[in-house]
This record gives structure tokens, sequence and C-alpha cells, in this order.
């Protein structure tokens, strides 16, 4: 039977959503901007060889977002400009909901979803995965070409990412502990991915200095009351 749920419970049903899928998983979201969990749980997908098939609409993908989706195996992705639906479903469970895939909405916004399960509410499973048939119908198809993904192999970091430093520190994308310095805020491996497009505003997740959930970029890596209190 359907359930409502909150802004945590949205989001993490839509989690459950990416991880438990076998076959197929369906992502529609007018805007889109993934979060790290969300994109470790996706390439948890593909490399389960699920097909992976995302709708959105609002806005062109921002360079990261398709440098991240270009690393994704067995991926369609979908344009439809009039989109403003939100739902998101695998073989057996769906979410329709306010929330967009976007990182400042599970953060930050009061949402609502409706939990369906295709087994117990059919009815409304079977409607709602025809009206995504049409959209997706309707809706430009992106194919991926060597812009979509991330050419590392011929990257070379500056100096500063070579040195070694005293102080510890982390990468503001994805969390790991590196030496503590502003001016080089990621880890190599994430760098040679944010270094394709030099994006200096760019949202990531993590404080370079404390390693907390922050807003950060390469521009302003560290939280507020980590940069007030550094001494760097």
């Amino acid at each position: 039977m359907a359930d409502f749920l909150t802004t945590n419970g949205t989001s993490h049903h839509i989690e459950d959503i990416i991880i438990d899928a076998t076959s197929e998983l369906v992502l529609v979201s007018p805007y889109l901007q993934l979060s790290k969990t969300f994109f470790e749980r996706l390439k948890d997908a593909s490399n389960r060889k699920v097909l992976i098939k995302i709708i959105y609409g609002k806005d062109d993908l921002r360079p990261n977002e398709k440098a991240l989706i270009g690393e994704l195996k067995g991926v369609e992705l979908y344009y439809f400009e009039n989109l403003h639906a939100k739902c998101f479903y695998n073989e057996n469970t769906m979410v329709i909901t306010s929330m967009n895939m976007y990182q400042f909405s599970e953060k930050t916004n009061r949402e609502m979803g409706i939990l369906i399960d295709a087994l117990n509410d059919k009815n409304i499973y079977t409607k709602a995965t025809a009206e995504v048939r049409s959209i997706m119908q309707s809706a430009e198809r992106k194919v991926f070409n060597n812009s979509f993904r991330t050419p590392t192999e011929n990257i070379t970091a500056p100096k500063h990412y070579q040195t070694a430093s005293v102080k510890q520190g982390f990468c503001i994308r994805c969390e790991s502990s590196i030496a503590y310095d502003p001016g080089a805020p990621y880890c190599l491996s994430c760098y040679q991915t944010w270094s394709n497009f030099q994006n200096h505003f760019y949202e990531e997740n993590v404080c370079h200095r404390c390693g907390k959930d922050e807003s950060s970029t390469m521009a302003r890596p560290r939280c507020y009351n980590c940069y007030s209190t550094s001494t760097m």
C-alpha cells in the first residue's frame, strides 16, 4: 500500500531504489546534480549491469555532471524541455515526489513523496511507468561521446598536487584524506576529473579542512568556520 514520505524518507527510499535495482532503473528529475552518495550508488548499479535511464529537463547538464554520468556504463540519457515531474523507480518500487535529484533539495528543501509498491499498488505503478515511457518517447536522446568521458590519462597535476604536507585535509569531492592545502583541495583522481572543466565555483560537498559535509568549491574549499579560524 502506498505510503507518505517526508524529506529524509524520500531521499532514503530513492537511494534504496537505486541499491535494489536488478535490471532497470529510471530517474526522472528536471534538475540534476548528483550528490556523492547517489553517484556512488549509481556506479554500483552500473557495475551490476543495471540499465539506467535518466530524464532531465530544466537546465542543460553542467560539465561536471556530464563527466560523472559519463563514468557510468549502461546509461540512457534523455532531455525533455517541459519536464516538471519527479519520479524514481526500479522493477519493484517507485517514489513520486516533489524532490529533484539535486543535492541542494536533499539538504535544504522541505519535500514530500509517495512510496509505491509495484505489486500492492499495481494500478498506480502501471499508469506512472506508462506516463514516463510517453515522456521518454517525446524526449531528446542524448548520445554519449568522448566529450562525456573523462580523459584522465594525459593530465599532469600541478606541482602542489605532488608535494606532501605535514597537515591533513580532505578531498572536497570524495572525502579521502589528503595533504591540507587550500590551493589543492582535491585528491589527484578527483582533480583529474575537475581539470577537464576547471570550474572554480562548481559546488562540492566537503570542507577541505575539517571534512564535514559543507558546501565548498575550488575557490572556497573551506567551510565558514574553518576559513575564519585558519591561519593559512
